[in-house]
């Protein structure tokens, strides 16, 4: 692979982390699959030029952009860990919220009284 190409695949892989940091952080976690593809068709460029993409076995000349994108890679993990963990949180708030749902009315003094058919006690016909 040529300097140029390279370069290329370099700037390609920035800019996708770039794109996606900026999805996140507006809230468009769903969209950032879009940029999977690129992603990963670079990673796999770079790895193929490099033989592998560990610190020792990238060139001196290209360390500090390969240092630079894997650092904008651990960001951007951590912002997806964030939308994570607001989801998994969001979710418990729902389900805590149906497990202590009640469906009824009050009477005068303050008592509860169920409507048996919202909360499942259906009556059959004959």
């Amino acid at each position: 692979m040529t300097y140029a190409l390279i370069e290329d695949r370099l700037a390609e892989l920035k800019d996708a982390l770039v794109e996606e940091r900026r999805m996140l952080l507006s809230g468009q976690a769903k969209d950032t699959v879009a940029l999977l593809g690129g992603k990963l068709q670079a990673m796999e460029d770079l790895q193929n030029a490099f033989g592998s993409l560990e610190p020792d076995a990238v060139p001196p000349a290209y360390r500090d952009e390969v240092a630079g994108i894997a650092q904008l890679a651990r960001e951007n993990a951590i912002h997806f860990e964030a939308v994570r963990n607001g989801m998994r949180r969001a979710i418990q708030r729902l389900e805590s919220m149906h497990a202590s749902a009640y469906v009824g009315s009050y009477t005068q003094y303050g008592g509860k009284m169920a409507f048996p058919e919202v909360t499942g006690g259906f009556l059959k016909k004959a």
